[in-house]
């Protein structure tokens, strides 16, 4: 009877294990099938240039990694790179600026969530992702499939305690909903709605609407919250001027 028991416990510990795996996998499926519906298995091969607010961004690569620039047209001018392997660095009128850690910390995640929100849905490749399959639910009369994301301590940067939410179509695969909790700077809600889809080159863009919710509210209830009209319109997250360089 001792050893039937062990055999059951390991078969259904064997059980739930291939249940959470084939759900992990899931939703890496998902997220992969969202990127080709956006046009950007290649992403990170292309060289590309964009205007958001103030600044000029852009993100180009060479053979060591990623790079993400943001530019403000000032005199003298002002440049802020950020290498995938080299760390960051700010130069103002070609020569390089000598900044404390914590500054050149805050000016580096700046740029990078900036890009980060430009490059969805691919960003969620990020090796530091969680990702997990949730549940589906009706946003506007559509079918939407969401997945959960959050960050390990070791990749996910300064904001890893964030947590995100996205809305994906069910049929056609596009991000069209996400909301994140964020705890610098005393904490937020946000919610966004993507607008003005557009195809440049083949890949799928997409601006936002920006939307504010109460301190802890459950990022799983902003969905209805926005339907009633009880969330508050933040910002307009636009970018401008978009341009593919090369491929």
């Amino acid at each position: 009877m001792k050893s039937l028991y062990h055999l059951s416990f390991i078969f259904f510990l064997f059980l739930l294990l291939g249940c959470q795996t084939s759900k992990s996998f899931s939703a890496e499926a998902f997220i992969e099938a969202s990127i080709e519906a956006h046009g950007m298995n290649e992403f990170n091969k292309k060289s590309i240039e964009f205007q958001f607010r103030n600044y000029q961004y852009s993100q180009t690569h060479d053979k060591q990694g990623l790079i993400y620039t943001r530019r403000k047209n000032t005199t003298p001018e002002v440049l802020d790179l950020l290498h995938s392997k080299n760390g960051f660095q700010r130069t103002l009128a070609n020569e390089k600026v000598v900044l404390a850690d914590s500054i050149a910390l805050v000016y580096s995640e700046s740029v990078n969530s900036v890009l980060y929100f430009f490059r969805l849905p691919f960003s969620l490749k990020d090796s530091g992702a969680i990702k997990t399959l949730m549940d589906t639910e009706q946003i506007k009369g559509k079918s939407y499939q969401k997945i959960g994301v959050h960050f390990t301590s070791e990749n996910g940067g300064i904001d890893y305690q964030d947590t995100f939410r996205y809305w994906f179509d069910k049929e056609i695969k596009t991000l069209d909903y996400l909301a994140y909790e964020y705890l610098t700077d005393a904490g937020g809600i946000r919610f966004r709605v993507a607008i003005n889809r557009r195809t440049i080159e083949g890949v799928v863009f997409q601006d936002y609407e920006n939307y504010k919710a109460p301190k802890n509210t459950s990022l799983d209830d902003l969905p209805k919250m926005y339907e009633k009209g009880e969330l508050e319109l933040l910002s307009l997250i636009v970018n401008d001027s978009i341009t593919l360089i090369k491929f």
